[in-house]
């Protein structure tokens, strides 16, 4: 967190750093200074990026999209799905794409991508866990209001990337779309990569026309705090 990001706040109340209870159940409240509870000053680390998306234009070439559509059409490809909820709530296919010495470009790529979207986020990040996500949406097909964030490992997710594969000739409907931001009409250009918290309530709409591709990603790091 940068010291631009820190700022004095006055705080209404502020909470006890211990609490006792006595062998009567009287509960006694104490506080790590002389200041008290009430009409505090102190130090607030802000994060301006924590409700906000981010796009990079041109993240990836043309060239380079065709490479990843390349690899992602190579592999075998599953019906998507959620942890929870009926098998509707999320229809595409998808496909994971490994590191293998002969894509170990792409991961590189998005290491740098992230580092540099995280300037805006400011969040602690450590790396992938999980392969690149590979997503093909045809007609119909949809993911309907989620979080990334989920139960157990992917609780640790902190910031979420979509990558265009797809060009906005390609389709028609299968907008990133979020409960009350815009990515902005440049989250439809080939290769604009967008991030956000994994927090942030999104969907993919219905897709009308066409075929759209995208390349999904999930940064972990420690747990929010």
């Amino acid at each position: 967190m940068s010291a631009a990001n820190v700022t004095d706040t006055d705080f209404v109340y502020v909470f006890p750093s211990g609490i006792a209870t006595d062998a009567s159940g009287s509960v006694a409240l104490n506080w790590s200074d002389a200041g008290g509870a009430f009409g505090q000053k102190r130090s607030l680390a802000l994060s301006p990026g924590a409700a906000t998306v981010h796009g990079i234009p041109a993240a990836l070439s043309a060239e380079e999209c065709a490479q990843v559509v390349a690899m992602g059409e190579a592999l075998p490809r599953n019906s998507g799905r959620v942890e929870l909820g009926p098998d509707a709530y999320r229809v595409s296919h998808i496909a994971w794409i490994e590191p293998q010495p002969a894509n170990h470009w792409l991961f590189h790529k998005l290491g740098v991508l992230f580092a540099q979207a995280n300037r805006h986020f400011g969040f602690e990040i450590s790396g992938f866990v999980e392969a690149l996500q590979y997503t093909r949406y045809g007609a119909t097909q949809h993911f309907d209001w989620h979080l990334d964030l989920g139960p157990d490992q992917t609780s640790a997710r902190k910031l979420s990337l979509s990558l265009q594969l797809s060009g906005p000739d390609e389709y028609d409907g299968g907008l990133l779309e979020f409960s009350s931001l815009s990515p902005g009409e440049e989250a439809r250009r080939l290769g604009t990569a967008v991030f956000f918290p994994s927090y942030l309530a999104h969907r993919v709409s219905p897709v009308t026309r066409g075929v759209r591709r995208s390349l999904v990603a999930w940064a972990y790091g420690p747990a929010f705090r």
